[in-house]
């Protein structure tokens, strides 16, 4: 699916999924497996500064967040419970179809995409 993105798009250069927490869950065939792991604790970062200005303007959710660079937009949206999905695309004046694009694709595969959250190992009696 996210190679799909990548192939359909031709903007899109990387896509990540991740946890919220920044672990990867998924990456397209574009991106190293070290660029997969920097993009997801990117993502996680920028993603969590988000959230803290939902709060704090006290909006219901947050529903994308970009960072424009020189010639390229990152973007990253919430994908489901404890997912996010984060996409490198070229800058420019199909910056909404990138948008549209990622919508969609969490639409389409939200339940495929939902991370449970990770829970604390117990310490076992003995």
């Amino acid at each position: 699916m996210l190679d799909d993105l990548v192939q359909r798009v031709e903007q899109v250069h990387q896509a990540v999924l991740l946890s919220r927490d920044g672990l990867v869950m998924g990456a397209s065939r574009t991106v190293s497996r070290a660029d997969a792991e920097f993009l997801a604790a990117l993502s996680s970062g920028f993603h969590s500064l988000s959230n803290g200005a939902r709060e704090h303007f006290g909006a219901r959710q947050v529903r994308q967040a970009v960072i424009e660079l020189d010639d390229k937009l990152f973007f990253v949206l919430p994908a489901g419970n404890g997912s996010c999905l984060a996409v490198l695309s070229t800058a420019g004046p199909k910056a909404g179809l990138v948008a549209y694009e990622m919508a969609l694709l969490i639409k389409r595969v939200r339940q495929h995409m939902a991370a449970a959250p990770r829970r604390q190992p117990t310490a076992s009696a003995g």
